[in-house]
């Protein structure tokens, strides 16, 4: 049994005298920060750092129970398998509920018992259905604590995965994956079998025993991404972009003690996950260092690997406002403040959540909850890709890449005319006009009509797949190349391998399964080189034997790594390839679209 949530917020400052424990945990606690610090958390390792040391020392082992890892707020117990240690759940931050809704998070309390997982998901609040009646009331109230629950507000944890032989102290890269799901579904990603895949193992005895893997969950939906007047009078935009970042900042703080190198950390993230990899590289205007309190300024990470990642839609102010409005009268707060909604019943609240229409339109996007530019001074003031072509980004190794079919299972199937093409993308991006509309419908003809689908499921499948996910991936990767400098190196691929039956049914390579090629058992040719990446920050040192070398984007001669196969040899093969020119120029009529689009 998890011990609940500790009420008593002094307990969190023990260290300062009784009094003063209260005014500032008080203040803190109901403050509204644009700009997060490590301040919040725990004590440094030690009070006394040499420049250049991790300040850390390794702590003595727990003689009677070597699984349990000790941090200073709470202690926790693994679940072991022959290769693996999972320390799933481990909270990173408070409670999102109640009065802590739609700020930034809040700092975690003190645990008197050793926390091991209860079996429970305690997952973040997945979107509702469209139609109210298909709708749930499947969420804890605030009298459960989210590690005893599948589905709560109290959501903010993490999971670890370490190999079974690895100690405090090892300083083995770390991966930090962020799941995707759209920022509407919460992801529970299991880093188990990408720990297993980077061990090396020669006649026996293991000379490499791999990497970490830190996963976790974050606020979507309306908790983690509504936003708007009200809430910008009293509380943060980009609740769950803000998790990510603490979580960032959590694995600064702890990971050593679990065996990992705070020092090389790289974050991985596929779809949604991928935009917010983007996102945190571009956070802050690219500047993703933070104040560690005896230590000076420490960066959160140290490369990027981004795999089909979004490109989401910023809301414009009026988009933001008509979001809040239709949450806050949808639990009768007709004052429309964010108090009320605040006070509002976790099962009102979670009768909200779901994805709705852009003001003038009918039909929601597929994925509608996004980001919204944050006010002068905020993390996050602009999208991804306008701070990256303005060079506004960390400059560290990334890799990033696209499939080629990006757009064919997020798109409607029964699409059937122009016009259905046309409106199914105005619900998606409304300032587009109806010269932007006839561009696109002449940039992407309807050159097939594939069984068991409407005859322009083909023509919007492509156009939104290059808009949503392979220019802004594109174009971004190119411009990190031009920007970077000449010491830190970009990668960019291609995944063109289709699956059986997908060579016949138009999907092609679907949006995103490079993922599981990396995260999932067996070993392969992307794996090997997105292994290497994590542990090298080159995908090189590691690749497979007789794979080719995979050459930095160089922008004077733009070449990409690209994977295919074919219907008479399914095996995926792997070669650099050019500029493909007739993308490139899609890609630019997208670039002059994205103030409409939203994306810059």
């Amino acid at each position: 049994m998890f011990p609940r949530l500790l009420s008593d917020r002094r307990i969190v400052v023990a260290t300062i005298a009784v009094f003063a424990s209260l005014l500032l945990s008080f203040a803190f606690f109901y403050s509204s920060s644009a700009q997060q610090s490590y301040e919040w958390l725990p004590r440094p390792y030690t009070s006394h750092t040499k420049p250049g040391s991790t300040g850390f020392t390794p702590p003595p082992k727990n003689a009677e129970d070597p699984d349990v890892v000790e941090l200073d707020y709470l202690s926790v117990r693994s679940q072991n398998t022959e290769a693996i240690r999972s320390y799933w759940n481990i909270p990173y931050a408070a409670s999102a509920g109640a009065l802590n809704r739609f700020r930034g998070p809040q700092p975690p309390p003190l645990y008197k018992k050793t926390l091991e997982w209860s079996g429970q998901l305690g997952m973040c609040p997945r979107i509702q259905k469209i139609d109210a009646t298909l709708r749930n009331h499947d969420i804890a109230g605030d009298d459960v604590p989210g590690l005893e629950a599948d589905s709560s507000e109290d959501c903010l944890s993490l999971n670890v995965f370490v190999p079974i032989d690895a100690e405090a102290g090892d300083e083995l890269p770390v991966c930090f994956v962020i799941p995707g799901g759209g920022f509407h579904l919460p992801g529970r990603s299991n880093g188990a079998a990408m720990v297993e895949k980077s061990r090396v193992v020669k006649d026996g005895k293991v000379v490499d025993k791999g990497i970490i893997v830190v996963t976790l969950y974050y606020r979507n939906g309306i908790y983690g991404f509504l936003s708007g007047d009200e809430i910008q009078k009293d509380g943060d935009f980009n609740g769950g972009l803000r998790d990510q970042r603490t979580a960032l900042e959590w694995v600064q703080k702890y990971i050593r003690y679990f065996g990992g190198n705070a020092d090389h950390v790289v974050i991985m993230g596929t779809s949604a996950g991928g935009a917010s990899a983007m996102l945190q590289l571009t956070g802050n205007g690219g500047d993703n260092t933070f104040a560690v309190p005896g230590m000076g300024r420490k960066q959160l990470f140290h490369g990027v690997l981004a795999s089909s990642p979004a490109s989401p839609t910023f809301y414009t102010p009026e988009q933001a406002n008509h979001f809040w409005e239709k949450v806050a009268l949808g639990v009768n707060c007709t004052d429309l403040s964010v108090a009320c909604v605040r006070n509002a019943s976790v099962d009102a609240l979670y009768w909200q959540n779901y994805p709705m229409s852009f003001p003038g339109r009918n039909t929601p996007p597929r994925w509608m909850w996004a980001p919204t530019p944050e006010p002068e001074g905020g993390i996050w003031t602009e999208p991804s890709p306008a701070a990256i072509f303005a060079g506004r980004y960390a400059k560290v190794p990334t890799l990033m890449g696209f499939t080629s079919n990006e757009g064919t299972d997020q798109v409607k199937k029964e699409t059937d005319t122009v016009g259905d093409m046309k409106s199914y993308l105005k619900d998606h991006y409304p300032l587009l006009t109806d010269d932007d509309l006839g561009l696109l419908a002449r940039n992407y003809p309807n050159d097939r009509h594939w069984p068991d689908s409407g005859r322009y499921w083909d023509a919007v499948a492509k156009a939104q797949g290059d808009i949503r996910y392979i220019c802004p991936t594109y174009l971004s990767s190119n411009a990190i190349a031009a920007n970077n400098p000449p010491s830190v190196k970009a990668w960019q691929y291609q995944w063109d391998v289709v699956w059986g039956p997908d060579f016949t049914n138009g999907y092609g390579t679907k949006h995103a399964v490079t993922v599981g090629h990396i995260m999932s058992p067996p070993r392969d040719e992307i794996s090997d080189y997105m292994m290497s990446f994590v542990k090298h920050l080159d995908p090189n040192v590691e690749r497979a034997k007789g794979s080719p070398k995979w050459d930095p984007l160089d922008m004077k001669k733009p070449r990409r790594m690209f994977f295919t196969n074919s219907p008479e040899n399914i095996e995926t093969q792997a070669s650099m390839e050019d500029q493909d020119m007739k993308r490139d120029a899609r890609c630019e009529d997208v670039r002059r679209l994205m103030p409409r689009l939203q994306m810059v």
